[in-house]
């Protein structure tokens, strides 16, 4: 910043041709002004265009409206014309079909009673005893002429000719034709339709009555009892005993009384006693053919039908009904008496088969009957091409329809042609049909088309074309009239949010925009006279004013532990928040630079009690920034929360403006600038350093119990030795204690008192809880990583398998983690993982997990929780640098890519050696990193073999604290208490193994002194980065195992590659651990004999080789530069500064006591 740079006060700038900033001139118009007029301008001057273009464009629209729908309706009424034609003339088909039935299909019924007739009379055969001969094949054709389903004959027999019928039906050779008629139907096959029914399956069962035979012919007249029992008939006649039928049936219906039946004796005896063909009601079987509750009618009509038909038929409930024809003894009309009748079932849908063409779908028939006034006298159907289909009992038809009914009743017919002059007539008293057709919505839809709206669509087309023509002219038009006024409002807002008001209105009204304004004849005098007001500064003194410099401290060595993007989420969170104060309190901020904070009070506008706002909001800036980055050490964590700031304040006059360029900018000028600065960087953290002029105006307002003076004096660079104070941090923020216009509050109930400190203890555990449950959210963001992979591959959906819990050591350890390929249908499918939600019981178990692995550390001074917490953060944030690398790819490479998002994926897959494409083992890492030191006893390997003989026993005398670790954690891992943590975390058994794995050969890479690892190591680094081609290796996996372990290495040592003050103060604790050791007897030397060149060495031996590998595995960017360069220069520092430090470390712990250490019991047991 330009203050910082500057030393005294020949940088103040002379106001004497510059105007106050303060003060605007009544004559002179703001920026907003010129936006009003500049508006109203454009306003007047397209006032009656825009009229115009309204009234054009209703036009247009109107009589789009207007056209479109007249070409709809004009095409849609052609449809519903041809609708209309189709139907009416499928209806007359359909109705000529039903009457039809009456004239033609009883006249074929009507010819087989004249044959019986005419064979009675050529036979001398006396009434009732008559058999037709030939009846089956008589009556097959009768049946396919009529449509009928059965025939029956009933001779008419009064009580006196009963036992003569009786014998004759039993015992006659006539009884023969029921023989005859069985071997017939076995020519045509009709056994294999059930036509041996057994109508015992028809209530009619074995009878009572032992004089009653019902095998074969009945030999006697019978009924059926209420029981359904056949009985002989008790009646004393007249009787119309069935006789012949067809089909003809094993168990026969031959000699049971028609008058028997109510419902048919009604129509039999109408028929014999008006000689004339009565046709009766609906008949119903009641189920439809296939349910486990058919009735046996149901089973009947079956049979019929499959007869019928030829081939298997079920019957499905629709109205069937009978029709009654006499049979007369003569043809003489005026003598002929009926002695007989045939009785014949139809079904009515078998005479609308194959009526209409296939094409026409969708006719509803209402069939009504007059043999009662109820709805079971009511059916319906639909035509549906050439088959009728029963649809219920009612009139069910679309009453929308019902201007379309066409109706024909069989009442228009008076007699059935018999081929007697006159005929039969055709009783209308008993039963009547008529049939009225209907259209259906089926039909309609089938003669709608797309055809009108699509016409009607290509109209509005055309206009709606010609509409958005011009309207894109006029918003041309338009847009190039706004131009300037949008570039004007652009210009303000970005004005106003740079600069205070009064300043920005001065801008405005320099700005070029307002020439626009201006008519030609003005811009001419402006030229030629040569205006120089867009030349004229824009600065001003302000001789009562107070500084403010805030720098965040700590946040230097902060930032080198975390990801970019993290560190400008912490500043934007602390400066947003900055800003809302500085808003509330009327402070003006002035800039921020990196991580200081610049505001002033007493500009643009005066502000007599400018020092007390400005401590005000210093004092509450001290206690947010506490808070927000308490709030944010769960997300970006630890040490988040031990940022603060450091504040210096200085009050006096200072040099304001707007400092010209290509980036204008609001500046302070001045030796109170310089001054404020000083006071921030010779002050202390969390403290707020103000000066003698700033302390004198605190005390004049009131004030000075706030502030406390300095116990030393400041030697300011330029300033020599000043005395300053301290301002005490405001303890407690009252409600409504907000800075008015005038900048005084509401209440001044806020007095400065320093605030009581908390308890270390009570520290202590806040800090180890927002750890906790910033490790915990940590992990739990690779969890949802896991599970929205899961989600795009549901091949790796759950599976059971067993989950080994034997115990985990360095006997695992490979060469090769073998990684999952390549998933084309998979990688870089995945949803946005941070939408996932996670069961809050899984959530609970992953922080109980971590929050007891934290409780077994140990209160070592480095092998610690909290040094766990920093390992896992290094750990992230390389995983995140592999999980968007920076590629160097060829430009076939880059060609591909650009068309296939899989093509892209697979590179960076093989890029990053498959680690960016598997989460279990990002999940795994990370988790290494929580428990690589679990109940470390702060000392060596070798220390701790001596002292614990069995563990060394147990481990085999190998990386003793490593697997120790390693058990303890597996071990809690695999308990039963977080058992669905662990089904949540694999979902098959290849997933569990390879966290397993991944988590043992990273433990086991932070012991860096066990000779067989190391061996290991090395020669795995050759074999994956030699140029020779080795058989039987595959490099890829190899070097995806190098780099996991020198992840898990190089974040083990990472406050070696970070910055200097992160290193010195891990170097301090390690220090201080070891000297604990040493003066417990438990180390052989004392770390302050060998702590410098041990340190160089460590860094020449170890920390920058390792360094140096990072970059060399190519997948970590910048990182590994980082990483190195830090190494390097912390590596130069310590040289230089090694010994000075080594003997403070000294001095510091020269008094400690290990027995007063905790750090051979864990923390938080």
């Amino acid at each position: 910043m330009n203050s910082q740079a500057s030393e005294s006060d020949e940088q103040s700038v002379s106001s004497g041709h510059s105007g106050n900033l303060s003060t605007s001139n009544a004559s002179t118009k703001s920026g907003q002004e010129l936006l009003e007029e500049k508006e109203a301008m454009f306003k007047n001057e397209s006032a009656q265009v825009t009229r115009l273009k309204r009234f054009v464009l209703l036009i247009m629209v109107l009589a789009g409206i207007a056209i479109s729908t007249v070409v709809y309706f004009i095409t849609l009424r052609s449809e519903e014309q041809s609708f209309t034609a189709m139907y009416f003339g499928a209806s007359e088909k359909l109705l000529a079909t039903f009457q039809q039935i009456a004239q033609s299909r009883l006249g074929a019924l009507s010819s087989l009673t004249v044959a019986m007739t005419a064979h009675a009379l050529d036979h001398e055969n006396e009434w009732p005893e008559m058999s037709l001969s030939w009846f089956q094949h008589r009556a097959l054709t009768t049946r396919a002429l009529s449509g009928a389903l059965l025939v029956t004959t009933n001779p008419l027999v009064s009580s006196g000719e009963r036992d003569e019928w009786e014998a004759y039906s039993f015992t006659s050779e006539d009884a023969g034709w029921h023989e005859e008629g069985l071997d017939y139907e076995k020519l045509l096959h009709y056994d294999k339709f059930g036509v041996n029914f057994d109508l015992k399956d028809v209530k009619q069962r074995v009878s009572p009555d032992p004089n009653l035979i019902l095998d074969g012919l009945a030999n006697h007249i019978f009924t059926l009892n209420d029981e359904g029992d056949a009985i002989i008939d008790p009646s004393k006649g007249p009787y119309l005993p069935t006789w012949q039928t067809s089909p003809v049936f094993i168990r026969t219906l031959v000699n049971r009384n028609l008058l028997s039946d109510p419902d048919a004796a009604r129509y039999a005896n109408a028929t014999v006693a008006t000689g004339t063909v009565v046709i009766g009601g609906f008949e119903f079987a009641g189920d439809d053919y296939g349910q486990s509750d058919a009735t046996p009618e149901t089973k009947l009509y079956t049979t019929l039908l499959s007869i019928s038909k030829r081939r298997p038929f079920p019957y499905i409930t629709s109205p069937l009904t009978r029709f009654y024809l006499p049979v007369f003894d003569s043809f003489d009309q005026a003598t002929k008496r009926p002695v007989a009748l045939m009785s014949a079932l139809i079904r009515w849908e078998s005479y609308f088969v194959n009526v209409l063409p296939q094409q026409i779908r969708g006719i509803n028939m209402v069939l009504e009957s007059t043999c009662s006034a109820v709805d079971g006298d009511i059916y319906t159907f639909k035509i549906t091409g050439t088959e009728p289909d029963p649809v219920g009992l009612g009139d069910l038809h679309e009453t929308k329809f019902d201007h379309y009914a066409r109706m024909a009743t069989m009442a228009d017919v008076s007699s059935v042609d018999d081929g007697s002059p006159t005929g039969i007539p055709l009783n209308q008293d008993e039963c009547t049909f008529k049939m009225t057709s209907y259209p259906s919505q089926v039909m309609l839809d089938d003669y709608r088309t797309s055809l009108p709206a699509l016409i009607t669509f290509a109209v509005a087309m055309v206009f709606a074309f010609t509409f958005i023509m011009f309207v894109v002219y006029d918003r041309l038009v338009e847009r190039r009239q706004n131009l300037v006024l949008q570039r004007a409002e652009q210009t303000t807002a970005i004005v106003q949010s740079l600069f205070p008001k009064s300043v920005a209105d001065k801008l405005m009204q320099q700005s070029p925009d307002s020439d626009i304004l201006s008519s030609k004849n003005q811009k001419l005098n402006k030229f030629l006279g040569g205006d120089e007001q867009g030349k004229s500064c824009i600065a001003d003194l302000f001789p009562e004013c107070t500084v403010l410099f805030a720098d965040i401290s700590g946040f230097t060595a902060w930032s080198s532990t975390r990801d970019p993007s993290q560190v400008f989420q912490l500043l934007e969170a602390i400066y947003n928040s900055f800003d809302d104060i500085a808003k509330s309190r009327k402070v003006f901020k002035v800039e921020t630079i990196g991580d200081c904070y610049v505001a002033v009070t007493g500009l643009p506008d005066p502000q007599s009690n400018h020092a007390v706002i400005m401590a005000r909001f210093a004092s509450e800036c001290m206690i947010k920034i506490k808070e927000v980055t308490q709030r944010l050490e769960t997300t970006l964590g630890p040490d988040t929360a031990e940022l603060c700031m450091r504040v210096g304040m200085h009050s006096g006059p200072v040099t304001a403006g707007v400092l010209r360029g290509d980036k204008s900018r609001f500046q302070l000028f001045g030796d109170t600038v310089n001054t404020a600065s000083r006071m921030e960087s010779t002050g202390t953290r969390e403290r707020i350093q103000v000066s003698q002029e700033t302390a004198n105006m605190l005390t004049i307002a009131g004030k000075g119990h706030w502030l406390s003076p300095r116990e030393d004096t400041v030697n300011a660079k330029g300033k020599g030795v000043l005395q300053t104070y301290w301002l005490r941090t405001q303890a407690k923020q009252k409600a409504g204690s907000v800075a008015s216009s005038g900048g005084t509050h509401s209440s001044d109930n806020d007095a400065m008192i320093d605030a009581v400190p908390m308890s270390a203890d009570a520290e202590e555990l806040l800090k180890r809880d927002r750890k906790v449950d910033w490790m915990a959210e940590l992990l739990g963001e690779y969890l949802k990583q896991i599970l929205a992979k899961r989600d795009a591959n549901p091949t790796t959906k759950s599976t059971s398998f067993q989950m080994s819990e034997d115990l985990i050591g360095i006997n695992e350890v490979v060469e090769a983690i073998l990684l999952p390929r390549f998933d084309a249908n998979a990688d870089g499918k995945e949803t946005e993982w941070r939408d996932l939600e996670i069961d809050s019981t899984i959530l609970e178990q992953l922080r109980e997990y971590v929050s007891i692995i934290a409780s077994m550390y140990r209160d070592n001074p480095f092998h610690n929780f909290e040094h766990a917490c920093h390992v896992t953060m290094s750990i992230s944030k390389h995983l995140k640098r592999i999980a968007t690398p920076e590629l160097e790819i060829n430009d076939d490479e880059k060609k591909a890519c650009s068309k296939s998002k899989e093509a892209a994926m697979a590179l960076i897959h093989d890029y990053t050696h498959g680690i960016n494409s598997d989460p279990i083992t990002h999940f795994a890492l990370v988790f290494s990193g929580l428990i690589h030191d679990v109940d470390h006893r702060g000392i060596s390997n070798m220390q701790l073999e001596k002292e614990e003989p069995a563990l060394a026993e147990h481990f085999k005398h190998q990386s003793l604290a490593e697997q120790n670790s390693l058990e303890i954690a597996w071990t809690l891992l695999m308990s039963e208490q977080f058992a669905a943590l662990r089904q949540t975390l694999f979902a098959n058994k290849e997933e569990f193994l390879r966290f397993r794995q991944v988590m043992v050969n990273a433990v086991m890479a932070t012991d860096i002194f066990d000779k067989e690892l190391n061996a290991l190591r090395k020669n795995r680094w050759e074999k994956a980065f030699s140029t020779d081609i080795t058989p039987n290796v595959d490099k890829n996996i190899l070097r995806a195992t190098i780099v996991l372990e020198h992840i898990i290495q190089a974040s083990d040592v990472s406050h070696t590659m970070q910055h200097w003050h992160i290193y010195r103060k891990w170097n301090r604790l390690l220090f201080k651990e070891l000297t604990l050791a040493f003066r417990s007897g438990k180390m052989a030397a004392d770390p302050a004999s060998f702590w410098y060149k041990g340190e160089l060495g460590f860094f020449d031996s170890y920390i920058i080789p390792l360094a140096k590998k990072l970059k060399d595995c190519k997948v970590f960017g910048v990182n590994s530069d980082e990483c190195l360069n830090y190494a390097v220069r912390n590596r130069a520092e310590w040289e230089a500064r090694g010994e000075e430090a080594v003997a403070e470390l000294i001095r510091e712990f020269a008094d400690l006591d290990p027995s007063a250490s905790g750090n051979q019991e864990r923390l938080f047991l």
